[in-house]
């Protein structure tokens, strides 16, 4: 009777225990399964996000979903390599497995230390098991912080916002593609600090009313070669003869009045033909040859190309010459067409697909003028300068 007794709080106490582990494991499956509920929901809301900002910059929306390849394309966006987000992602993989390696052998060794009765050495080794990985992990995320402060500047810049978005994007990323994607922010480019001074539209004024009005004063500037004609000779005057009685004095006659001098000449020929070839110094005529066929005259020394070209921040007066292409390689705003003394050069302002200059394939870079003349490719559409000649 006692044995019967002693068993069953032992049968009660088991049960109650392996309904605790049971309600443990519930409990954990439950919070595991909150957690990656809320992961898939900021990964749709992140590549949502994101899917309006690659359109916006002109590159494809597909890519916000695929991880790594949007981190790749943001980089490339911001002007950096691409690879730069594989680092990232690989570096943050590595630190993770790193500490959670150093983390168990420090805790093995504190095990150690303590069953050998050595209470000192179990400290210390429990002390390096929490400091060493998280060291690992602040080193890393100092490096991370750089690194996406660095990207998102130039990209905040392209989008016209200020210092507070760049801290935005890097401590709320989400948040920020959400502000910029569905925002009114509108991409402008990123600023070309590499770039030459190059002259606007406007620049050019002064020039030509220069030269305008050196033609309107030539027609009434007189010839240098040619001397005024001489004045007419006058008869000198001589008192009248004496009368033989006194008489008043007699009125003062007149002088004969002087001839007015002929007008003068107008230029020979030969005369204002010089004086054209002076003053006209025109600029040659350029044209541009697109894929349809049409040929569009190229009025400003910077043009703007591209799908539907809109003029970047450091060129606002540049020409847009719209390219219809039909295999869609061409990016909204392409490339940037410029004239200078030296003739064409062409600036690829982080296009899609690239810029080809000649009969090679190799893209030139982002950013840096390359001189132009003849066949050139906008990602798969090609087109024809003509440069013109002086």
């Amino acid at each position: 009777m006692q044995s019967m007794t002693t068993e069953i709080p032992l049968a009660t106490t088991a049960a109650e225990a392996a309904g605790a582990a049971a309600g443990l494991a519930v409990a954990s499956l439950l919070v595991a399964f909150v957690q990656l509920v809320l992961a898939a929901g900021v990964y749709v809301w992140t590549a949502l996000a994101l899917s309006a900002v690659f359109r916006k910059v002109d590159r494809p929306a597909a890519r916000a979903w695929i991880p790594v390849l949007n981190l790749w394309t943001l980089f490339e966006v911001a002007g950096m390599k691409g690879w730069w987000a594989a680092v990232l992602v690989g570096g943050g993989l590595l630190t993770t497995i790193l500490a959670s390696v150093l983390n168990a052998v420090f805790v093995a060794s504190a095990q150690n230390a303590a069953f050998g009765g050595s209470g000192g050495d179990a400290a210390g080794a429990l002390l390096g098991a929490t400091v060493v990985p998280l060291v690992l992990v602040l080193l890393f995320a100092a490096g991370a912080i750089i690194l996406l402060v660095r990207m998102m500047g130039p990209l905040n810049r392209g989008f016209e916002r200020g210092g507070g978005f760049v801290v935005l994007g890097v401590l709320l990323f989400p948040v920020w593609a959400s502000v910029i994607g569905w925002g009114s922010a509108q991409w402008h480019g990123l600023p070309r600090t590499g770039l030459p001074p190059t002259p606007f539209a406007g620049d050019a004024q002064p020039t030509t009313a220069a030269a305008s009005v050196l033609s309107d004063t030539t027609a009434f500037a007189p010839p240098s070669t040619t001397p005024f004609p001489a004045a007419a000779p006058v008869t000198p005057w001589s008192p009248p003869p004496l009368a033989p009685a006194p008489s008043a004095a007699p009125a003062a006659t007149p002088a004969a009045p002087v001839a007015p001098l002929p007008p003068a000449p107008a230029p020979a020929a030969t005369e204002v033909e010089e004086h054209t070839v002076l003053a006209a110094h025109r600029r040659p005529s350029a044209a541009l040859r697109l894929p349809n066929g049409q040929t569009v005259p190229l009025t400003a020394d910077l043009v703007v190309l591209g799908r539907n070209p809109t003029p970047p921040a450091q060129a606002p007066g540049a020409q847009p010459v719209p390219v219809d292409d039909a295999t869609r390689t061409v990016s909204k705003t392409h490339a940037l067409l410029r004239r200078g003394e030296d003739g064409w050069s062409i600036t690829d302002l982080s296009s899609t697909n690239g810029v080809i200059v000649g009969d090679g394939d190799a893209e030139i870079a982002v950013g840096m003028p390359v001189p132009v003349s003849g066949r050139f490719l906008l990602g798969d559409a090609e087109l024809f300068l003509d440069a013109g000649a002086r």
